[in-house]
């Protein structure tokens, strides 16, 4: 096995270690290389033995496998990705109570279809997202429209917790816990230069009821929200959905928003969303494309300061769906851009 090799696997297993503490080396060793397609530790040093992965490189990571491995060797690896709640939230305030009331009647009567009754249905709706978000810190509940935010990102990876092969589990350019629920976002704003602010999602909720508020389903949500550095609470008591079996899950970053601030103080996305204007003049269709992309994602990590970070933590990543139409300069062009992007930004 190649130097190379042995300090990639490091890095990997490090990463991993800070995210299951509890877990034996020996057993992690074991979970990563079935991770890495190979049924056993010593499967994958033959592997690398032979030439067949370049260097500097590893497998595919399939973080599906890795958990599934790990399991396997007894550990919970969802416990991880559960946030608890203060005793004092866990259930309902008295005010969120009669609001759930209100609806329960407001259900009864649906069949009173005028404009005016449902009006009110969705007023209580908002009522209830409000004394939510209020309650829980959240941010402030989606509206239909952005107000005066220059731009807005839905659900991305956390990239203080999520991972490796997270990019693998996208199958949009953001991403639902929770299949077959409508989701609910909360957003807070990050400053711009320029006085206005940007918002990116600081959490869903989902309320399943019926088919998708079982026990398997539940725990698929739980992983999936892990895998990306999301964690999962549980407050069925908080759920104002109509169903009678419906629950609430909160799905929150593990990142704070004080130190995303510090980090977007700095970041390589702010600095391009700041001088877009600029940097799209007389831009190529295909540096055109990679800006765009680069602004958009909401997967783009905030505190990478080089290209190599970057690298690592976004483009071997971000696969589906956007790299089967990424053209072949994506990464030449990107990296480009971080040879543009001062010094002086990377406060």
């Amino acid at each position: 096995m190649l130097p190379d090799h042995t300090e990639a696997l490091r890095v990997l297993k490090s990463r991993l270690q800070s995210r299951f503490p509890d877990a034996k080396s020996a057993h992690l060793t074991e979970a990563i290389a079935a991770g890495l397609g190979s049924s056993t530790h010593a499967a994958l040093r033959n592997l690398l033995t032979t030439g067949a992965v370049p260097s500097k490189t590893l497998p595919p990571f399939n973080v599906v496998d890795f958990l599934e491995r790990l399991t396997a060797l007894g550990y919970d690896t969802r416990s991880s990705f559960l946030r608890p709640v203060a005793a004092e939230l866990a259930q309902p305030v008295p005010s969120f109570v009669d609001l759930q009331a209100s609806l329960r009647v407001w259900a009864a009567t649906l069949k009173n279809m005028q404009s005016d009754h449902i009006d009110w249905g969705r007023y209580l709706h908002q009522q209830c997202a409000s004394v939510f978000a209020d309650a829980h810190d959240l941010g402030a509940p989606e509206e239909s429209s952005m107000g005066n935010a220059a731009h807005r990102w839905y659900a991305g990876a956390d990239h203080s917790a999520c991972l490796p092969g997270w990019g693998a589990m996208l199958d949009s350019h953001f991403f639902r816990f929770h299949p077959g629920c409508n989701d609910l976002y909360f957003f807070r704003p990050l400053p711009l230069a320029d006085g206005g602010f940007v918002e990116y999602t600081s959490a869903v909720i989902a309320m399943p009821s019926g088919a998708s508020n079982t026990q398997d389903m539940l725990e698929s949500a739980e992983t999936m929200a892990g895998i990306f550095g999301w964690t999962c609470t549980s407050l069925p008591g908080w759920s104002w959905d109509s169903s009678t079996d419906s629950t609430l899950l909160l799905y929150r970053p593990s990142i704070s928003h004080s130190e995303r601030l510090r980090q977007w103080e700095g970041s390589f996305q702010r600095w391009l969303l700041e001088h877009q204007r600029d940097l799209l003049k007389g831009a190529g269709a295909a540096r055109r494309k990679v800006i765009e992309e680069l602004i958009n994602s909401p997967h783009v990590p905030l505190h990478v300061r080089n290209f190599d970070e970057f690298l690592t933590s976004y483009l071997r990543e971000e696969t589906p769906p956007t790299r089967g139409r990424r053209a072949d300069s994506f990464d030449d062009i990107s990296h480009s851009l971080f040879d543009t992007w001062p010094a002086s930004s990377k406060a």
